[in-house]
């Protein structure tokens, strides 16, 4: 089932990219703020991510933006009476964004994301400890979120991506909540062509 929701992503990715005016690649990174829901005594882990993109436009207001991207995430358990507990989960994701241009500058985006665990791990007590079996290996999600271009091909950008699916391995249901601050630069004109 997720080798062919994954499989049938990158067949329209194709397709979009087939009838487009024009491609553009850069570069993204920053600060991400994650939790996972539905955990007591839970606080949200600054870490960053780190990745690389492709603009795909497809006319004037419209372009579609396929992404890698390294993202560190995880929670923070911090009960009344134990010490905190940094748990980090990290990913490979692969959003894909639609993207809507309001004026050649500022755009909304909005898709989906799957991710692909890389590592999990503990911090408590000066001690790291793998849990990388307590943690699914993919996670889809959606994310949505704005930015603005410069002329000079600097950007800013801000996404809250979340999940769809369960995170852990366990019945109980917590699931991914990310939200992103950070730069992109797009190398040549990112315009959209008119």
């Amino acid at each position: 089932m997720k080798k062919s929701i994954f499989l049938f992503l990158t067949v329209c990715l194709f397709s979009v990219a087939a009838q487009a005016q024009q491609v553009k690649f850069g570069v993204k990174g920053g600060l991400n703020v994650a939790k996972m829901t539905n955990l007591t005594n839970s606080k949200t882990r600054a870490s960053i991510y780190v990745g690389g993109f492709a603009r795909v436009g497809l006319n004037e207001q419209w372009s579609v933006q396929p992404e890698l991207v390294y993202s560190g995430q995880g929670f923070v358990f911090d009960p009344p009476i134990f010490d905190k507990t940094t748990v980090a989960v990290n990913y490979i994701n692969l959003p894909i964004m639609a993207q809507y241009h309001i004026i050649p500058e500022f755009y909304l985006e909005a898709g989906p994301q799957i991710g692909f665990k890389v590592a999990a791990k503990t911090k408590y007590d000066g001690n790291t400890h793998d849990v990388g079996d307590a943690y699914k290996g993919v996670d889809f999600g959606l994310g949505a979120g704005l930015g603005y271009d410069f002329d000079f091909g600097l950007g800013v950008n801000a996404r809250y991506n979340f999940g769809l699916t369960h995170a852990g391995e366990t019945d109980e249901k917590h699931a991914n909540s990310v939200a992103q601050f950070g730069v992109t630069y797009t190398f040549g004109n990112f315009r959209i062509k008119k």
